[in-house]
């Protein structure tokens, strides 16, 4: 069954709820809450703002992480800053195996040209998690397994498989960027002459989890309800995989990434 909802917040506080009942695993050392095989569909991938005061959602950091993606560079030295899990899981090269823009680059273009020669294709489909990951870095195994776009009555659609989501961090910021890569698609499909536009985001997670250090957060989400985000986040249709801005590879102090992001969004984003 996949459920359906008009935004990222309602997703998020739905599977908040089931997830307060349920069934407990013990997965490499940690308690977790999980339901498996989780299907759903976002019907406005520009809805992604979170607006429930316990989750704490920063949009700045999701933004920063999307930037970072784009960019393909999976050195940690920037984002890091931002976000101290990336310096916990890297390499002896100070890299990681999960910048998702590390694959997608390579694999751009020719997505693009089978969608644009062929609007029914079923071949526009990204690879992410790799053979070569079961033996690579122990600490990051990329959670995400593809992505496959489709044209479908005039709409961009994209679906996302993931072997494992944490809902209340992986998966918020995984949509987030997604959403964004989807529409950075649309903006180069449009640009190509096709009259297409924005459809629904698709996600299906074979792990949906909640850590227990988020036990007391899923609960009290559960008890309220959520007036809708006012912001969406319609991307400036000028923008493409290879004009778009990006986070820098240059080292950077934290209140310098911090302005740039800020900057960023005031540029990429339609009022």
């Amino acid at each position: 069954m996949r459920e359906k909802f008009r935004n990222l917040q309602s997703c998020f506080s739905f599977f908040s709820k089931k997830l307060v009942d349920a069934p407990e695993v013990n997965s490499r050392g940690s308690a977790q809450k999980e339901l498996i095989f989780c299907n759903f569909e976002i019907t406005d991938p520009a809805d992604i703002n979170i607006n429930i005061a316990e989750r704490k959602f920063s949009k700045n950091y999701a933004l920063a992480e999307w930037l970072w993606y784009v960019s393909g560079d999976p050195d940690v030295k920037n984002i890091g800053k931002l976000a101290s899990l990336w310096t916990r899981i890297c390499d002896d090269k100070n890299q990681v195996e999960s910048n998702y823009g590390f694959y997608l680059r390579p694999q751009w273009n020719w997505v693009k040209n089978e969608l644009v020669n062929d609007s029914d294709t079923r071949r526009a489909t990204f690879v992410i998690n790799q053979p070569y990951h079961k033996i690579k870095n122990n600490l990051d195994y990329p959670c995400t397994q593809y992505l496959q776009f489709f044209i479908r009555d005039n709409k961009l659609h994209l679906g996302v498989s993931m072997r494992s989501n944490d809902l209340v961090f992986g998966l918020c910021n995984d949509v987030f960027t997604f959403c964004l890569f989807q529409q950075l698609m649309l903006n180069e499909l449009k640009d190509a002459g096709l009259e297409i536009e924005l459809g629904s985001y698709f996600h299906h997670a074979g792990s949906l989890h909640v850590y227990s250090r988020h036990y007391g957060m899923i609960e009290e989400i559960s008890a309220k309800e959520y007036p809708p985000p006012e912001l969406k986040l319609y991307l400036n249709e000028n923008f493409t995989l290879n004009n778009c801005l990006n986070l820098p590879s240059a080292d950077m102090e934290k209140k310098e990434l911090l302005n740039y992001v800020s900057h960023a969004e005031k540029v990429l984003f339609n009022d």
